[in-house]
This record gives C-alpha cells, structure tokens and sequence, in this order.
C-alpha cells in the first residue's frame, strides 16, 4: 500500500461523524401537553411494514410525552424553516408552547393523536411499537409502524434538511440515476 493509500486507525465517535449526512426530522408528540423538537437520529428499519425508530436523550421534554403517548409524527422540514428547526433542537418545550414560541402550526393527525406541522412538506403519522432502553446507550429508541403519510403535490426531496456534524445541508445533485 503507497503512502497517499494509506488508512488512519480512527475512533468509533470519530469514524460515525465521517457518514453522509442524516435527515432531518422534526418530532411533533403528545395529545393534552404537545411538543415538537428537531430529530437527527432517524432510521428506516423495514420497508414492508414500513418501520422507522427514532433516538432521543431522556432529558428531553419530548421523552416524557413519547412515554405518554401511543403515537407521534416525523414531519420533513424543508430548508425555507431552517431558523425554526434550529430553534427546535435548542430550546426546551418545558418551559413554552414551541410551536407558537417558532412559529410552527400544529394539525391534527388523520390516524394518530399527536399533531403533525403544517408547514412540513412531508408528515409521517406513526403508531409506535418498542422502545429499546439498553441503559448504556445515550438515545432511548423507539420503533413505529408508518400509519399514514401526507406530502405536498410540489414536494422536492432537493429541498429538504440534512444534518452532519454540526452543519445544516440539502442533498447535492444526483450523481446517477438507475
């Protein structure tokens, strides 16, 4: 192997911040008490049944309320409400109703009773079922089956948040089609 192939050992921490970036979710959860909070650990699990699990800190106002309800939405924001989605992830929903605190517009979910966003081009209704707590893990996971989805007629996936390493991004051009 030549001197400019070679390969670093990295950490584990160091190697997972050299993935493609994530996308972004905005969580919108509860029924009396609602929250919505910005998600970067998101997964699709299954494609039939549509399975999707999120991760999240147990010191998050939303914690409480996935533990309260069966239920919540992932809403795809689109980059004209980046500022929003910034102040999602940073401000507590504790404290402050944080969709009028942003800006964002709750709506009733067709099949679940959290809200999903209004201004989220794509919302994703979702009916949980598991929750992986390993204790030694930093994000609590929970598992849901896909129950209802809604997308805008003009949606374009070129539009939408990604995250990586602290920098908000859209996709890039598409490289090759098949």
């Amino acid at each position: 192997m030549t001197e400019e192939n070679l390969k670093l050992d990295m950490g584990a921490i160091e190697a997972v911040m050299q993935l493609p970036p994530a996308p972004v979710m905005l969580l919108a959860v509860g029924e009396k008490e609602q929250n919505v909070t910005t998600i970067g650990m998101f997964n699709v699990f299954s494609v039939d049944p549509t399975i999707v699990g999120i991760g999240i800190k147990s010191s998050r106002y939303s914690y409480k309320l996935l533990e309260e309800t069966e239920d919540f939405s992932l809403n795809v924001p689109g980059k004209d409400i980046l500022e929003q989605v910034v102040r999602c992830g940073y401000q507590s929903g504790s404290k402050m109703n944080k969709f009028s605190e942003v800006g964002l517009t709750p709506q009733p979910g067709k099949r679940i009773r959290s809200p999903s966003i209004a201004e989220c081009p794509l919302n994703i209704e979702v009916k949980k079922l598991e929750q992986i707590d390993r204790g030694d893990w930093d994000h609590i996971w929970y598992m849901g089956k896909v129950v209802h989805t809604d997308i805008t007629k003009d949606y374009d996936r070129s539009n939408v948040l990604l995250y990586w390493d602290g920098e908000f991004r859209t996709p890039g051009p598409v490289l090759k089609k098949i």
